[in-house]
């Protein structure tokens, strides 16, 4: 069976750790991380392979994302209860979670609790907050965080939903529910000394903080492997890569996506492997007796859930992509944005190109700068310590490359075109074709040049 590329260096893979599994000689710990829908999949399969089901009843025990490393150090100190091997797993624990990855684990207890979870809705919320050091009573008070608070401390922003976190809180005191202390000590001790003899921890988690002592600890204790949904191509290009995990949601059906297929679903599904299982799922239907499943298939049963990234608009105009631009145009607008937002987007890509043009006109007139190396010795000390923050030089000097995709004019006029189309927008005309019109103008100008 295929599985998404490792992350890790030692070449571990889902299928190197199943057959381990199965040959009796598995190892004390395995760290599936990444995506959480396809860590949680394959930590699943790997739990099985581990317990015969006869015996899972008893010497499979699953813990929720609110456990703390104390509770699952005590689980897998515990004997079962006839002897034997016993296994753990530990799905999306909360004292893993990287920050970045805090507002979808804040989005999947809220989804819990709409669901009908209430308690592990409830253990999933305060096992969040007890990061930031709040409590129930906190959350369920008169002085409870707001949206601001959860966004400064625990990077919650798009997912916070009050109404959620207020009912969820004052189910959780009138149950007295706490949550758990967040005290790495004692699983730190047990996997030092050792797990009992035929005992293995299955943790499934999404983005992990590396940094955490605990998550390096836990895999050099055994096996960790990476789950996610690659992207291939240059920085400013890149293009997700579905193949591979493709490959290992089909398997058991034997069928394969043909490359149109791949490409298409990577545009209508995004990098949602749960979306993607799903849409598999009726394509394999669809599909019936065939075995490849066809960019035809796709068109006619995969509705398009993916959003354009913010960026992506401003990525194809500095590419001079004219049809990648128009193909954004009309989805974003599509997807309910507006086209105000859009012009706003192009001219600020087109005002940073202006500048870091200037920026390197002043220093070495209008010589081509020929490398990052050069610009960063020649051009980087001239941007001040406040417009660099912590911002790498890497990305000034993209953001130079591609305005080297223009001439200077053609930057101007093309600033002076947005605000003729602003204008065009807000006094009732079509701000939609105003763009459009732009674009063509803008970035026809190349292949002109190169039909000549």
């Amino acid at each position: 069976m295929a599985s998404p590329r490792p992350r890790k260096a030692d070449g571990a893979t889902l299928a190197a750790c199943l057959a381990e599994a199965r040959a009796g000689k598995a190892q004390p710990v395995y760290l599936f991380d990444g995506d959480a829908f396809l860590s949680g999949r394959a930590a699943r399969e790997l739990a099985e392979a581990l317990v015969p089901e006869a015996q899972r009843s008893l010497n499979l025990v699953e813990l929720d994302a609110a456990a703390s490393p104390a509770e699952v150090a005590a689980e897998l100190s515990t004997v079962g209860l006839f002897g034997g091997g016993k296994v753990v797993l530990l799905s999306e624990p909360a004292f893993l979670t990287s920050k970045e990855d805090q507002d979808d684990a804040f989005r999947r207890a809220r989804d819990r609790w709409a669901q009908g979870g209430q308690r592990e809705a409830a253990r999933r919320l305060l096992a969040l907050a007890a990061k930031a050091g709040w409590t129930a009573q906190d959350l369920a008070g008169p002085d409870a965080p707001g949206a601001a608070d959860w966004r400064a401390q625990l990077a919650v922003d798009a997912a916070f939903d009050p109404d959620f976190v207020a009912a969820a809180a004052r189910w959780a005191v009138e149950r007295d529910m706490k949550a758990a202390r967040d005290d790495a000590g004692a699983l730190d001790a047990l996997l030092a000394r050792g797990l009992p003899p035929g005992h293995v921890l299955v943790v499934a988690a999404g983005k992990v903080d590396g940094r955490l002592p605990l998550v390096k600890k836990l895999a050099s204790a055994g096996r960790r492997v990476g789950f996610a949904i690659e992207k291939v191509g240059e920085w400013q290009n890149q293009r997700l890569d579905l193949r591979p995990t493709i490959e290992l949601l089909l398997g058991p059906s034997g069928k394969r996506v043909e490359p149109d297929a791949e490409r298409l679903l990577a545009e209508r599904v995004g990098e949602d492997a749960r979306t993607l299982a799903s849409e598999l799922a009726k394509l394999v239907a669809y599909a019936g007796s065939r075995e490849v499943i066809t960019a035809e298939d796709v068109e006619q049963t995969v509705v398009r859930v993916a959003e354009d990234p913010f960026f992506a608009f401003g990525n194809a105009v500095e590419a001079r992509d004219r049809a990648a631009a128009l193909a954004v145009l009309d989805r974003t607008l599509a997807d309910g944005g507006s086209v105000h937002m859009v012009i706003s987007l192009l001219a600020s890509t087109l005002r940073r190109m202006i500048e870091e043009r200037e920026r390197a006109r002043r220093v070495a007139g209008d010589r081509r700068i020929g490398s990052a190396r050069e610009w960063e010795s020649l051009v980087f000390p001239s941007v001040s310590e406040e417009e660099r923050g912590e911002k790498k030089p890497y990305g000034f000097w993209m953001k130079y490359q591609a305005s080297l995709r223009f001439s200077r004019e053609e930057l101007l006029r093309g600033l002076a075109d947005v605000a003729e189309a602003d204008v065009a927008a807000k006094s009732g005309g079509d701000g939609r074709v105003a763009v459009e019109r732009l674009l063509v103008r803008l970035l026809a100008e190349r292949e002109r040049r190169g039909a000549a």
